[in-house]
């Protein structure tokens, strides 16, 4: 049943990745820093839906490393984005799947079982809290 929802999930990245850029990404600091700079906008984007489909590609394997979090990490303290900031952007991806996926089925565009859905949003939070230490770590570097 959870298999379901992470195959729509993997089929829609593009479209869960637009939502979080228009939705929470183009609205905070990082973004209102550097949306002058060639390529910055596009890069995130990138980097957010390479994110996704490697994670996805785990998931199916029953396989999570989650250490690719803390490239993420470094490379946001490279960047001079504060650590809170940094967390906060990255809690904001998980939120804006799930958006997204709620949007989807009260659209009536996808339907799944309550108990599906429940266990899938116990698998993202445990991917969460597992990345977001990755994240810190890889910011603390």
């Amino acid at each position: 049943m959870v298999q379901k929802i992470f195959q729509y999930v993997e089929q829609n990245i593009e479209n869960i990745v637009r939502y979080w850029v228009s939705t929470y990404y183009t609205e905070t600091d990082e973004y209102a820093q550097r949306k002058e700079y060639d390529g910055f906008l596009v890069s995130q984007t990138q980097e957010i839906t390479q994110l996704f489909q490697m994670v996805s590609k785990q998931i199916q394997q029953n396989y999570v490393s989650t250490s690719i979090f803390q490239n993420v990490g470094e490379d946001r303290k490279d960047i001079g984005t504060p650590l809170l900031e940094t967390v906060q952007y990255f809690h904001l991806v998980f939120t804006a799947t799930l958006e997204y996926l709620f949007q989807q089925l009260q659209q009536n565009k996808f339907s799944c079982s309550n108990t599906a859905l429940y266990q899938y949003m116990l698998i993202i939070r445990k991917l969460e809290i597992q990345a977001e230490q990755d994240l810190i770590l890889g910011y603390m570097k």
